[in-house]
C-alpha cells in the first residue's frame, strides 16, 4: 500500500447533500404507496409529530442540561442516550407499512431522479473530491443513519459516481418495509446514534485495511451533525466539519464542550489540532496537504 494512501468516510445527509434527506424519502415512500391507491398521509404525520414529541421531551429531561455539558465526554452521552428516541421512530416507520413493496431499485432509481429534478443537492465540489480521491490512489466510503443505502447510491450515481464500487454503510428496508441496519451490525440492528456510527466506521476502516493488507496514512472523517461527533472526534482521525459558517450547530457544541476547531485552510500534517471546518468539497480540495496531489502507481 502506498504510504501517502489515505482513507475518507463521509456521512450523507448534510453533508456529500446540503441537506437533510429523510422528508424527501417519506414523501416519495408516500407517493408511491398513493399510486398503489394507499393514502398513509395520517401514518406519515403521525411519524413526524411523534418523533419531534419525543425529542422535545429528551432535550427537556436530560441531565445534565445543554450549557452544564462541558466536555466531549458529556456530549457523547447525550448523543448515545438518545437511541430509546431514534428507535422508536425507526419501529413506527416500519410499522406504518410506508415502505413495503418499494423495491431496492426504486430507491435508487428515485436517487438519481431526485437529484436531477434539484430535489437533493450535491455539496459544491464532491465530485472533483471523489475523482481526486480515486486518482491519488485513496479510498472512500458512505456511513450513515439515512432510511435507504439504495436511495444513496442512487444519488451518488447521478454526481458521476460509479456507486457499485463505493461502500455505503446505512440502513435500509426490506420487501416488507421493515427497516434493517446494514450486514456490519449485529442482527441487523439500525444504525440510529453516534456510537453506532462510530461502530459501522470502524468496521469500514477494517474491512479496507484487510483488503489492502497494511494500514493508511491518514483518516479523515466528514461530517455535519451531532451524530457524527464521535467520528470527527476519536483518536487517530482527522474530523472535517462540513459547515456554512462557524455558528452551525455542530461548530456551537463542539466549542462548548472544548474542541478547537479551525478553518481547513490551515491545515497540516502533524499539527495538534484534529478538527476542521469546511463550507464545501471545494474547501477541502484547497488544500494541497490533506489531499494527496500524484497519482499512485
Amino acid at each position: 500500500m502506498s504510504s501517502q494512501r489515505r482513507a475518507f468516510v463521509l456521512d450523507f445527509d448534510g453533508t456529500i447533500t446540503t441537506k437533510d434527506t429523510i422528508s424527501t424519502l417519506l414523501n416519495f415512500a408516500l407517493s408511491t404507496q398513493a399510486s398503489n391507491k394507499q393514502d398513509l398521509t395520517a401514518a406519515r404525520d403521525e411519524i413526524v409529530a411523534k418523533y419531534g414529541k419525543d425529542y422535545s421531551k429528551h432535550v427537556k429531561d436530560y441531565r445534565p442540561v445543554k450549557e452544564e455539558r462541558k466536555t466531549l465526554a458529556r456530549e457523547i452521552e447525550y448523543y448515545r442516550c438518545l437511541h430509546d428516541v431514534e428507535t422508536r421512530s425507526f419501529e413506527r416507520v416500519s410499522n406504518s407499512g410506508l415502505f413495503g413493496g418499494i423495491s431496492s431499485r426504486e430507491w435508487e432509481v428515485f436517487g438519481s431522479h431526485a437529484v436531477k429534478t434539484g430535489e437533493v443537492v450535491i455539496r459544491g465540489g464532491f465530485g472533483d473530491f471523489v475523482e481526486r480521491v480515486n486518482m491519488s490512489g485513496g479510498i472512500w466510503g458512505v456511513v450513515s443513519v439515512n432510511f435507504s443505502s439504495h436511495f444513496i447510491r442512487g444519488v451518488l450515481a447521478s454526481a458521476g459516481v460509479d456507486a457499485s464500487k463505493v461502500e455505503v454503510i446505512a440502513n435500509h428496508p426490506d420487501e416488507n418495509g421493515i427497516l434493517m441496519g446494514p450486514e456490519t451490525r449485529e442482527n441487523r440492528s439500525v444504525i440510529a446514534t453516534s456510537d453506532a456510527k462510530l461502530a459501522s466506521m470502524k468496521a469500514m476502516l477494517n474491512s479496507w485495511r484487510s483488503k489492502a493488507g497494511g494500514n493508511f496514512s491518514k483518516v479523515v472523517y466528514v461530517g455535519d451533525s451531532g451524530t457524527d461527533v464521535e467520528c470527527l472526534t476519536i483518536e487517530g482521525t482527522t474530523g472535517i466539519v462540513i459547515a456554512e459558517d462557524r455558528d452551525s450547530s455542530l461548530m456551537e457544541i463542539l466549542d462548548r464542550v472544548g474542541v478547537d476547531v479551525k478553518h481547513v485552510d490551515v491545515y497540516r500534517d502533524g499539527q495538534e489540532s484534529r478538527v476542521y471546518w469546511a463550507r464545501d468539497f471545494r474547501e477541502i480540495l484547497e488544500n494541497s496537504f490533506l489531499m494527496p496531489q500524484q497519482i499512485s502507481k
